[in-house]
């Protein structure tokens, strides 16, 4: 095809894959800049029947398959038939596919920084695209029977618009399962027959028998799976499959990887390696899933029945056969939400399966199991909003499965813990501490490996780490102005409380000075006991409110200063600290030692040889001694002693605000009562006045309010007065009536406070009966 640069509008941008009968070339068309991949069969009459027919077949189905996560077809533009002619001898169709211009995912394993596997949201997209192609496709009762890293591409979506692809379509990329060369298209009961596909990816059966089924794309599968998360495949990647697959044939159900270990001994894991970027919870349910898609038995592959020995043993139940639950438990797994929380007081990540009714008084007890840090001590931010989660909220409001640290935790009353100790893996650690040791080929390439994981880690710690920083200052921020509106809003309630206290003095103070001139004249003093309980009542109120209202005047001073500071830019101070320490350049020595490292690969020498691996060890040593100062220095630098006054200025002032706001919905409540207090004792004085008023001798209305009224002799005393018919023309009989109803009056009065007397001596133990002798 080299022949052939220019067909029409189109020009030939570049070889994309070769292969051992095609060749994939990218045409770009020069007016709209359309691309297309443009597959030709590359043989020509050296071909045989049966090539040509694996040929053909991939191009209909190829054709057939419309999934979103199988390359698709187009049609080939007209001008290509004949312009492409003289380099197609063999004259077989022509395939004609969409462009994806992400590459291979092949070349995303060979970047050096996923030499230990791909981030979680990484992993988890493959894993659900690719399920989502091979199950369609043995839906379609079609084996693809060749699943490795570079039969999967990666189409990238552009800006102006995405594949309408449901939920897939608010990704930026997709992953999609090429080349159905070797595919076959298989009853659910048939079995193929063909040696194909690449030898680290087949299936044992492959190898062992001459028959297998579709249960060879699970085997696949799962590699692929182990070595996307570890960035190695599980079983003795170093051994030639007819090496490794002895090995592999001794493991058990439980075993999800074989490895040699640094002494050369075999040694079998239930667990991945944990040089990893995936979270507990997913590498635990991935695990599971990996038993399952790695089962040595073919029949057993991809089932829900595990692998162990059973005996058949005769009964009239019918037998429970096995169900394909590969794709229903991948589904499932991922699925799962997972909440990682970065916890800046440990410096550790930490991640925990939730639902959508897990509370975070919930979360807060996971936490403390694994950090010690009590329930109480606990401050969770929110990546997203940077405010402290109450705890009643659910977490599921803040989970993003795009985001590798989705919340922070803090303490407190401390931001960074003392002596805070890194995760080294075992090859760094034996470097650091055999400097001198020999490493072989095998050996070699796993240092080189970790070595360029732990800085990686290293960079990931300290990235957390200051967005935590960051994020506290920003939590301030926010907790400052919720102080400010719950200070203000119990301030008002304060303000309330005086104007009531106010309103209370004054009632007080008046009623003091009448019952003070009652006491001088010696009027009613018996009916007013009962002020006086009152009175005590409303001066605690007033000794307490004032109080209050001190402590609350020295408060808000305290507060308005605290979020005078909390305004202060400490990001400035953050990022000078950051531009000061960063692991640029260690990260940079680390990817030129390892792509050094890497080309040293091809030569056999190394590969024979042993040698000292000075150069990872260094820069291994180097990325300690780099995080050892980080910590120590920035315990003392400005903003972490901002921060940490800050917190627990903040810390002590809410909780004054919510004893102040507890202390002033008391005494509201109390001046309520007082204040009700006062009204029944003040009514309940006139009801007795006006009981005893009403046991007198019916006198005129004028003369009950004689002493009130001013009016004049012979006139009404109201507007309201009756005039009567018998009128008495006398004023001398009106004269004497009067005085007569004063004496009468007067005498009542001495004899009511007689009776008051007598009242108070029969109250005694010791009665006295004397007063029954005299005359009067």
């Amino acid at each position: 095809m080299d022949s052939v640069v220019f067909i029409g509008d189109w020009v030939k941008d570049g070889i994309l894959g070769s292969g051992s009968f095609g060749t994939v070339v990218l045409w770009k068309h020069q007016k709209t800049d359309e691309k297309l991949a443009i597959k030709t069969c590359k043989w020509g009459d050296e071909l045989t029947v049966k090539h040509k027919e694996r040929w053909s077949k991939e191009v209909e189905m190829l054709q057939n398959c419309n999934n979103p996560n199988i390359v698709g077809t187009k049609e080939l533009p007209h001008e290509f038939l004949a312009g492409l002619e003289p380099i197609n001898p063999s004259k077989l169709p022509i395939l004609c596919m969409e462009y994806c211009s992400g590459g291979s995912l092949r070349q995303q394993l060979n970047k050096p920084e996923s030499c230990s596997g791909l981030k979680e949201d990484q992993v988890r997209q493959i894993l659900s695209d690719v399920g989502n192609a091979i199950q369609f496709l043995h839906q379609n009762k079609i084996t693809h029977r060749d699943i490795k890293p570079e039969n999967i591409v990666i189409q990238l979506l552009d800006s102006t618009g995405t594949y309408d692809f449901g939920a897939q379509c608010q990704r930026n990329i997709i992953y999609k399962l090429i080349d159905l060369g070797y595919a076959k298209e298989i009853d659910s009961k048939s079995v193929c027959a063909s040696f194909v596909g690449t030898l680290q990816y087949l299936a044992p059966e492959i190898l062992y028998s001459k028959t297998y089924s579709n249960s060879v794309d699970f085997w696949s599968f799962g590699l692929l799976a182990f070595e996307i998360i570890c960035g190695t495949r599980p079983f003795l990647p170093f051994l030639a499959p007819v090496q490794w697959m002895p090995h592999v044939k001794k493991k058990s159900h439980e075993n999800v990887c074989v490895y040699e270990t640094f002494h050369g001994d075999i040694e079998y894991s239930d667990e991945i390696f944990s040089e990893n970027y995936v979270s507990k919870p997913f590498k635990a349910m991935i695990e599971k899933w990996l038993r399952v898609a790695l089962e040595w038995d073919p029949k057993l592959r991809g089932r829900d029945s595990p692998s162990k020995v059973t005996f058949n043993i005769p009964s009239e139940e019918k037998e429970v056969t096995s169900k394909i639950v590969i794709f229903n438990l991948l589904t499932d797994i991922l699925s799962k939400k997972i909440i990682k929380v970065f916890s800046v007081a440990t410096s550790s990540q930490h991640a925990y399966e939730i639902d959508d009714k897990t509370s975070i008084t919930t979360l807060k007890f996971w936490i403390e199991k694994d950090t010690n840090i009590s329930v109480q001590d606990q401050i969770l931010i929110s990546q997203m909003t940077y405010t402290e989660l109450d705890a009643n909220e659910l977490i599921v409001k803040h989970w993003d499965e795009n985001c590798n640290v989705m919340l922070f935790l803090y303490h407190r009353m401390y931001i960074l813990k003392e002596n805070i100790e890194p995760i080294v893996p075992k090859a760094v650690q034996r470097c650091l501490e055999h400097p001198k040791a020999l490493y072989n080929f095998k050996n070699s390439q796993n240092l080189y490996r970790n070595g360029l994981y732990f800085v990686i880690s290293q960079m990931e710690f300290y990235d957390s780490l200051v967005k935590g920083l960051f994020a506290r200052a920003e939590s301030l921020k926010h907790e400052k102005t919720q102080m400010l509106l719950k200070h203000n809003a119990v301030d008002k309630d304060i303000r309330e409380l005086l104007a009531t206290k106010e309103i209370i003095l004054n009632m007080c103070e008046t009623g003091k000075k009448h019952i003070e001139d009652l006491k001088e004249k010696g009027l009613g003093t018996n009916l007013l006991g009962g002020f006086d309980k009152l009175f005590k009542d409303a001066d605690d109120l007033n000794d307490k409110s004032s109080k209050l209202q001190t402590a609350w005047s020295q408060l808000s001073v305290r507060l308005q200063s605290a979020a005078r500071r909390s305004n202060e830019v400490l990001s400035i101070d953050l990022n000078n600290f950051i531009q000061k320490y960063n692991f640029q350049n260690i990260f940079k020595n680390v990817i030129t030692v390892y792509i050094a490292y890497k080309k040293s690969e091809s030569y056999n020498e190394y590969r024979v040889k042993e040698k000292q691996c000075h150069d990872i060890m260094k820069i291994c040593y180097d990325c300690l001694k780099l995080r050892s100062k980080i910590l120590l220095e920035i315990r003392n630098q400005p903003f972490m002693l901002k921060l940490i006054d800050l917190s627990t200025e903040f810390y002590k002032i809410a909780d004054i605000i919510t004893q102040a706001a507890n202390n002033t919905e008391k005494l509201i409540k109390e001046s309520a009562v007082v204040v009700d207090e006062l009204n029944k004792c003040t009514w309940s004085t006139i009801s007795l006045l006006i009981r005893d008023a009403q046991n007198l001798v019916d006198l005129p209305y004028s003369v009950v309010s004689f002493q009130k009224s001013n009016f004049k002799i012979g006139e009404a005393v109201s507007n309201h007065c009756i005039k009567m018919k018998n009128k008495i023309e006398n004023e001398e009989e009106l004269t004497s009536l009067i005085e007569e109803s004063i004496k009468l009056k007067q005498n009542h009065k001495k004899l009511s406070e007689k009776i008051c007397v007598q009242k108070r001596l029969l109250s005694k133990t010791n009665f006295d009966y004397s007063f029954l002798n005299s005359s009067e």
